[in-house]
């Protein structure tokens, strides 16, 4: 089983060293995940995690593979698109933005989404907030993810279903004060 993460395309640092963490691998295989894939974006791991992690075997651009702690640890910075990679994922981990969220959510996946809590006026929090509120998602920050993945409620999340694209269409039409084309 797989462990995907993603930061999109932010610098996000503290969630890509943490998920690496020897606290939140251990978690991950109490959970029984085999498989850690990460999309880094721009950031780049610690040293300490580099050496520790992937040692001499990592391209420390852009890709790397190892085995660490008995899990197989894949990262790559960017490719067209990551719905594969969420896809294949038993569990998904990512930033809070609004688009990693919904298709996340689409997936009906155990999701942990982990908030920047260095960013100053994050709104990605409100998001976030809302959707763990309503059960769709554990939300957490780097320093507790470790916790949040070995959270009971992770595996008995509430599907999401998007509002109906139509309904939308007509609150936004009342809205205007548009009528309704017959």
């Amino acid at each position: 089983m797989a462990c995907f993460v993603t930061v999109g395309t932010t610098l996000f640092e503290d969630l890509i060293n943490q998920v690496l963490s020897e606290k939140c691998v251990e978690n991950l295989k109490k959970v029984g995940v085999k498989s850690i894939k990460l999309q880094i974006g721009k950031g780049n791991f610690e040293k300490s995690t580099l050496d520790r992690v992937f040692g001499e075997l990592a391209d420390k651009s852009d890709q790397g593979k190892a085995n660490y702690q008995g899990i197989n640890v894949e990262f790559y910075r960017f490719k067209p698109s990551i719905s594969g990679d969420m896809s294949e994922a038993f569990i998904i981990i990512g930033h809070a933005g609004a688009g990693t969220c919904l298709e996340a959510l689409a997936l009906q996946k155990p999701f942990i989404t982990v908030t920047n809590d260095k960013l100053m006026d994050n709104h990605q929090t409100e998001l976030a907030d809302k959707l763990s509120d309503d059960g769709h998602l554990l939300q957490c920050t780097p320093m507790t993810l470790a916790d949040s993945i070995l959270n009971e409620n992770l595996f008995k999340l509430r599907p999401f279903k998007p509002a109906a694209k139509n309904l939308v269409a007509e609150h936004i039409r009342e809205l205007v004060g548009v009528q309704k084309l017959q």
